[in-house]
């Protein structure tokens, strides 16, 4: 956007959306520099418009800056769209990847999951823990196990696992456990982690081998598990 310009970008905002949605947020970057030739500005007031922005505190220079790239990044590639929280990524290779994220709870999670675990995540985001509340308990238990999981879209064998794709061939694996589809954060902010794991899904290999890892060390633990107790785990175990 420039000074001379008649466009008021405010006029074009999606305002029948929440407006602490990611969808939101990105839509008012891209409609704020519509018009912008270079480099991208701040949208004016957007942290007071979008509260969840800045949760953890004012943001930075550096923060805004990271923002910037982030939603520009967004816009600019048409492997990823977003429908109010939840975000869907087609991969180079074809992959269906989706998942939820929040911003006021900084954290991604199963797509359409998010408003069934605010509860739980509010708790968690405060401390609560409040295991004489069964309700409660439960609730930060299922938030918990929800957290940093995504979607991949392989194919189902209808016994609990999915197949690798078929580009990553030469992994010495061929299937995954469903359940299993958390990626963990590795950045230092959560833009950043999300950024990352963004670039992860578009990029459709390193993706892949985080998941062929982590089941390889799954399986390593079952093994382990069995070998250790072949008729189940005493009630005792943590003090053996």
């Amino acid at each position: 956007m420039t000074e001379a310009s008649d466009y008021n970008p405010w006029e074009h905002m999606k305002w029948e959306l929440d407006l602490d949605s990611f969808e939101f947020i990105i839509s008012a970057f891209e409609e704020y520099n519509r018009e912008s030739s270079s480099d991208w500005l701040w949208p004016e007031d957007i942290e007071e418009i979008s509260m969840s922005m800045k949760s953890e505190g004012d943001l930075t220079s550096a923060q805004k800056s990271e923002w910037i790239d982030f939603a520009k990044s967004i816009c600019a590639n048409d492997s990823i769209s977003i429908s109010e929280n939840t975000f869907t990524i087609i991969g180079k290779y074809g992959s269906k990847f989706t998942f939820d994220a929040s911003l006021e709870f900084s954290r991604w999670l199963s797509p359409n999951s998010l408003s069934s675990h605010e509860i739980g995540l509010s708790n968690i985001k405060r401390g609560i823990r409040n295991k004489h509340i069964l309700g409660d308990y439960m609730a930060n238990l299922e938030a918990s196990s929800a957290s940093w999981k995504i979607e991949t879209g392989s194919e189902y064998d209808g016994l609990g696992f999915q197949n690798f794709p078929e580009h990553m061939s030469s992994l010495e694996l061929k299937e995954y456990e469903a359940y299993s589809t958390h990626i963990f954060p590795s950045g230092e902010t959560f833009i950043e982690s999300i950024s990352l794991m963004i670039n992860h899904l578009i990029e459709d290999e390193e993706i892949w081998n985080i998941l062929h890892q982590q089941e390889v060390d799954r399986r390593k633990f079952n093994e382990e598990y069995d070998r250790k107790w072949p008729n189940g785990r005493p009630d005792d175990w943590m003090y053996l």
